[in-house]
């Protein structure tokens, strides 16, 4: 995944998401100020894991769709 195509506030999540401490800090709707923000944890490493366990899939599922275009272009 490029995290360039990510909107310039979430590019740091992915790594956020792998950390070790699986912390992420973010403000709640609806709370303004210092009291409106909380951590929310994560598995270590969970982005990478889930990516590399689903990738089979998501390229299966991609190849269908081409697929299915190059049927109905044709």
């Amino acid at each position: 995944m490029d995290k360039n195509l990510l909107p310039s506030d979430l590019r740091g999540m992915p790594g956020a998401m792998n950390s070790s401490n699986g912390r992420i800090r973010h403000p709640t709707f609806g709370r303004k100020g210092r009291g409106g923000w909380v951590n929310q944890w994560t598995t270590p490493m969970w982005w990478e894991k889930t990516v590399r366990q689903h990738t089979p899939r998501m390229t299966a599922e991609v190849g269908r769709v081409l697929n299915d275009v190059r049927q109905i272009l044709s």
